[in-house]
């Protein structure tokens, strides 16, 4: 045998209006606290970010500061194989920049040379 039922017309769904309100706002205020908790994670996180980059610049300027110093002491106990070598870096960079310019030339430049 199978158990009876009876179906009452209007009373399948017992939740009121009110109950259905509070369900909503309940669920407004799990998301307004779910969005802080969000906002809060977002904001540690480039907190820690702007730190890490803060950090990582100070330790570049330290280092470009003791590499300055490294070469002015450098420079300091040799002077002319400074210069011979600043002298050498010139000409080599001159002549590749001229070379490169005289390659990149337009092809009308060149026939008049």
């Amino acid at each position: 045998m199978s158990p009876a039922s009876v179906n009452i017309p209007g009373i399948e769904d017992k939740t009121t209006v009110h109950d259905r309100a509070v369900d909503a706002v309940r669920q407004a205020s799990h998301l307004a606290h779910e969005a802080r908790l969000l906002k809060t994670l977002a904001t540690d996180a480039v907190e820690d970010g702007v730190r890490a980059a803060k950090r990582t610049i100070t330790r570049g300027v330290h280092e470009v500061e003791d590499l300055r110093d490294a070469t002015a002491h450098r420079i300091r106990r040799s002077p002319l194989a400074a210069v011979g070598i600043a002298l050498g870096v010139g000409m080599f960079a001159g002549l590749t920049f001229g070379w490169m310019a005289r390659r990149c030339a337009k092809p009308s430049e060149r026939e008049h040379e």
